[in-house]
């Protein structure tokens, strides 16, 4: 799940240009090579392998560790690996923005799975009693206004071992789907 919490990105042309809001947490820490490794664990390996790869930066810009050639941009931020492709990344910056997300379908990679999400607040940063945390375990994502209308649940209390949709009955509702039974 790449929620508000991870979505301080910017589409992945202009990447330089365009400011970002949130930290990788840890990846000051690491090498390129291992920043790469970790991140290339969100997708299968053709497709990561392909991608290009960014990180963000404290002052908010985003440096390209590595340049792809297949449209998907994989990045670290808050220690979960995701692989986004141009329409997904376009969701996501319309998300931080506060604007009308596109009406293109997106897909995300988040095979590592994810630390978990507000199903029902894109701003909650933590768990509380109302907002109906899940944490979904190896996961792909459809983003775009179609999710909403495969007809997936779209309860609050999501069962993350089952599609699902995140965030029902607002602009930013998307497919959660798993792909392991992994917590």
């Amino acid at each position: 799940m790449l929620y508000l919490r991870y979505f301080g990105l910017a589409i992945a042309v202009g990447l330089a240009a365009a400011p970002m809001t949130l930290r990788a947490q840890g990846a000051d820490t690491m090498s390129d090579s291992d920043y790469v490794a970790k991140v290339m664990t969100a997708a299968p390996a053709a497709v990561a392998k392909g991608a290009t790869v960014v990180e963000m930066n404290a002052d908010g810009t985003a440096r390209t560790v590595q340049t792809g050639t297949n449209g998907f941009t994989c990045m670290l931020l808050l220690g979960t690996p995701a692989c986004a492709d141009k329409n997904a990344m376009a969701w996501m910056q319309s998300m931080m923005s506060h604007s009308a997300p596109p009406a293109s379908v997106g897909f995300m990679y988040m095979l590592a799975g994810d630390s978990g999400a507000s199903n029902t607040d894109p701003l909650a940063k933590a768990p509380t009693a109302g907002n109906h945390w899940v944490k979904t375990g190896p996961h792909v994502m459809i983003l775009g206004p179609a999710a909403a209308t495969m007809g997936y649940p779209m309860t609050a209390d999501a069962d993350a071992s089952q599609p699902y949709v995140m965030w029902a009955g607002t602009p930013y509702a998307h497919l959660m789907i798993p792909v392991s039974s992994e917590p």
